[in-house]
């Protein structure tokens, strides 16, 4: 056995120890974990394992995969036939995986907003509240209600876990009692199935006049993704009105390219600590992918890594968590990960929720600066890249990680391209990357979705 194979061995038996005592450390409480797949990636099975694997060494007891089309629910196949979806197979393996792991797999599934990938078809157009939005479900058409009721029979023996996300988050066009009193009518259906419902906080913290009629065994998710985030004034509303609730911060590694690091360590910071002034039942980080799901998962690392000790009143340093990801992954790549959350601050521009470099890959050849953008930024981040690079020793890491890391210099590579490109050619220009980004796509993650995303991030 050589010597890395043999740290290898090492590090596995000290993170199943770990794993043990983290779970004392959460007392109860819950630590999870939201991937999104609903955003063009769905990931292979083998790489949900070891995705699995991973939370678990670090003592999350919760994984939720968010969804919106992407179940291959009976009888509604035009909805889901090219997005490569999680079969009834694919959940009970995996369900039964994680309990291995001492994971609970909580059922996932929106129900009111972002139904657009449903709403964009004949035959459930016409259950759109806005039809020209075609986002958001008619509260006041009780097919609506029938259409969801039809997919939790479908959905929920999938699962052994009692708890069950609904979403219903950001209906804004929904006015606030019509929203409340459909709220309502889905606790009642998941209460029929012997179900605890989570639902995201968002529009009912937006009308607190609503909190006192809501059923008290509803879990709230309070989100919020920037550093700044209203946490404490969110919770302590919460607090006041009995809710049950979890916090949920976000990895801030969608939209980025590379992570949002300093922006992640404050959300994660705030979430904390004002779950535990206002007496939060634990945690759920989101991991979203907006604008075509460029980011590769190890992005999000450090986060995971940061709220796993924050969840537990731990307050480790940037370089404590960078060693751990060394540790864990058996190569050199905690500072990389680390350099690389601090490029979008070296460019300046956009950085709310998404980063300057992301929309100039994403937003078409001819891009113009956003807000605060300039050459020089352009420069230093581009230096900075080369920064992050230069920190990693890939020398017996797993295949994966070297993907994610070939991930992240062809992401960035496209945007110094789209940045100096002069024509409007975009088949010329995507003819560059799509070959590449294809096969590393392939390898993790199944096809449907891959379209899409090529089309957000390379042009048509």
């Amino acid at each position: 056995m050589n010597l890395k194979s043999s740290f290898c061995g090492i590090a596995a038996a000290v993170y199943a120890v770990c794993a043990a005592q983290a779970a004392d450390a959460l007392s109860g409480r819950v630590l999870g974990y939201q991937l999104d797949v609903s955003r063009c990636k769905v990931p292979k099975q083998e790489v949900l394992y070891r995705m699995v694997d991973i939370l678990s060494s670090l003592g999350y007891n919760q994984f939720q995969l968010y969804t919106e089309h992407t179940f291959a629910y009976k009888g509604h196949e035009t909805v889901w036939y090219d997005a490569s979806p999680m079969t009834p197979e694919d959940i009970r393996a995996l369900d039964d995986y994680c309990a291995k792991k001492g994971i609970e797999l909580v059922p996932n599934q929106n129900s009111f907003g972002h139904m657009e990938h449903w709403l964009r078809h004949p035959g459930y157009s016409e259950l759109a509240l806005d039809p020209l939005e075609g986002t958001i479900l008619n509260p006041g058409d009780p097919r609506s209600l029938e259409l969801v009721k039809g997919l939790y029979d479908q959905l929920l023996p999938c699962f052994h876990s009692r708890y069950f996300n609904v979403g219903c988050d950001e209906a804004e066009d929904c006015p606030p009692r019509a929203y409340c009193d459909f709220l309502k009518k889905i606790h009642a259906e998941v209460t029929k199935r012997g179900h605890t419902m989570m639902f995201w906080g968002d529009i009912v913290l937006k009308h607190p006049e609503f909190l006192p009629e809501l059923p008290k065994d509803m879990i709230c998710l309070d989100w919020g993704y920037g550093d700044t985030h209203p946490f404490e004034e969110q919770t302590a509303a919460l607090e006041k009105a009995g809710m049950r609730f979890l916090v949920c911060p976000g990895t801030c590694a969608w939209g980025s390219l590379s992570g949002r690091l300093d922006n992640m360590l404050g959300n994660i910071d705030n979430a904390v600590t004002a779950g535990e002034r206002h007496g939060a039942e634990g945690y759920l980080l989101a991991d979203w992918g907006d604008g075509g799901y460029p980011q590769p998962w190890i992005v999000s690392l450090p986060a995971i890594v940061y709220l796993s000790h924050r969840a537990k009143g731990e307050n480790p340093g940037k370089a404590e968590i960078a060693a751990e990801i060394d540790r864990m992954l058996g190569c050199k790549c905690g500072d990389a990960l680390f350099a690389y959350g601090e490029v979008y601050r070296k460019c300046g521009g956009r950085m709310d929720n998404a980063t300057e470099l992301f929309f100039v890959l994403r937003d078409g050849l001819g891009y113009k600066p956003g807000r605060g953008a300039t050459e020089e930024g352009y420069e230093a981040a581009f230096a900075q890249v080369e920064y992050a690079k230069s920190l990693a020793d890939l020398d017996g890491a797993q295949w994966w990680v070297k993907d994610d890391f070939e991930i992240l210099d062809l992401l960035y590579r496209a945007v110094k391209a789209k940045l100096a490109w002069k024509g409007d050619d975009w088949r010329a220009f995507r003819k560059m990357f799509e070959p590449k980004y294809r096969e590393l796509w392939l390898r993790q993650n199944r096809r449907g979705g891959l379209k899409d995303s090529l089309v957000w991030l390379f042009g048509r």
